[in-house]
């Protein structure tokens, strides 16, 4: 009989709703959670994961972790009628990592889920492998000025403060002087991080690699983080090396609140647009497939009304070929009947006339084994025929994220690499 574990967490679909009392109830889903959802959407009254409903919360397009003290709820992407939350996670991990939003090194999917039971745990982990690296590597020192008492004159006096101040002691200085030292802006925001993660860690792992950073890093000035100071960091060779660090940290810190409030109700959310992870994943993976016969770029843009309008489609494929070009546009939902929205076929008939392209596509997820669909606009203005398919690559594949998506929809599309077709 597989052992529950205290800190396994609780996992649901993507606009799922969830109560601790009522229709939608969960035995592990507490008041106390709700109060704390109540609390973060008082003070982000515009937040995009999540909506309030009566005794509980509804899920919205983001998918991701949130941590509510001890509790850790994953919010998990879902198409078609595959409910499997352990083959979702598995999805959600590998599209993160295909989008380079989760750079795990020489280790697998199944390794990391076995290794960390939350994708929270995982970031921390990822995090402090980071920071290790760095101290292995030899942390760099900067140059800082400090204001302050000191027993010997270095820097400049500071006359008015010197004379207030040391009347009495006349063996100190009030100076102002440069110090060339680790106590600099972004060893302090990694120490702000690594607080973070001691706060909400609790699996063995993540631990253990916790304590050695923390005997190992400096100490350094308290600082209260604000999203700026990320922009602040100036981009040098010095300091490639903290790159993957401070982009995990800004994630962590942006995404922290503590207390909500409640003393011991700390909340952390990393949420991901599932609109834009798809759009992400599914441009990676062409580029990975296509590159030698295509030239692919993503949210390119055109202007499309006066000088202020422009449209940008999610993903345009140049033939290296020819002048052929063809228009790509993902869309994260499940289409009813294999009928696209009106909106969405106006939006790509603009996309053909404007890129001059006479075949365009919709790509929509599936987990079945869903039929393509063709369809032709009435007569465009340049008396030409154009097309718009609705395509429908299978996210899933053998219980797990399918890895030839690519194939697949160069495929549909009827363009095969070396062998270009056209309709």
């Amino acid at each position: 009989m597989r052992q529950l574990n205290i800190y396994e967490p609780l996992q649901f679909f993507e606009y799922e709703r969830v109560t601790f009392k009522g229709k939608w109830s969960n035995s592990k889903f507490k008041e106390l959670h709700f109060n704390a959802f109540e609390r973060y959407y008082l003070e982000n009254p515009n937040t995009p994961f999540f909506e309030l409903i009566p005794n509980g919360v509804r899920f919205k397009q983001y998918v991701g972790v949130i941590q509510i003290g001890a509790t850790t709820i994953e919010v998990l992407p879902k198409a078609g009628k595959e409910s499997d939350k352990n083959i979702w996670q598995g999805v959600l991990l590998d599209m993160l990592k295909s989008c380079h939003l989760l750079t795990a090194k020489n280790t697998g999917t199944a390794q990391l889920r076995l290794k960390s039971n939350s994708l929270l745990h995982l970031y921390f982990e990822l995090f402090l492998d980071e920071v290790e690296i760095l101290i292995q590597r030899g942390l760099i020192n900067k140059y800082r000025r400090e204001t302050g008492q000191a027993k010997v004159l270095k820097g400049s006096i500071q006359f008015a403060k010197h004379i207030s101040k040391n009347a009495i002691h006349k063996e100190r200085f009030y100076v102002n002087r440069s110090v060339y030292d680790k106590n600099h802006l972004i060893h302090q925001i990694l120490n702000e991080t690594i607080k973070v993660v001691s706060h909400f860690a609790s699996e063995s792992v993540v631990l253990d690699k916790l304590n050695r950073v923390k005997t190992l890093f400096p100490e350094t000035k308290k600082l209260i983080v604000k999203d700026n100071y990320f922009k602040k960091i100036p981009l040098s060779r010095k300091h490639v090396p903290y790159e993957k660090a401070l982009l995990i940290s800004e994630l962590i810190l942006m995404n922290y609140r503590p207390d909500i409030k409640s003393g011991n109700r700390d909340l952390i959310a990393l949420m991901f647009d599932m609109n834009k992870l798809w759009e992400e994943y599914i441009l990676q993976s062409l580029k990975r497939e296509g590159n030698k016969d295509f030239i692919i770029r993503g949210q390119k843009q055109k202007k499309f009304w006066n000088n202020s309008k422009v449209i940008k489609p999610d993903i345009v494929l140049e033939s290296r070929n020819d002048d052929k070009t063809f228009i790509i546009d993902t869309k994260w939902k499940i289409v009813s009947n294999d009928k696209p929205g009106d909106h969405d076929l106006k939006q790509m008939y603009t996309y053909n006339y404007r890129w001059d392209c006479n075949h365009s596509m919709l790509l929509y997820p599936s987990t079945s084994n869903q039929t393509k669909v063709k369809g032709q606009y009435f007569e465009a203005i340049d008396k030409r025929k154009h097309f718009c398919e609705l395509a429908f690559p299978q996210v899933i594949k053998d219980g797990k994220l399918n890895k030839e998506i690519a194939q697949d929809i160069l495929s549909s599309f009827k363009i095969i690499p070396n062998s270009i077709e056209h309709i």
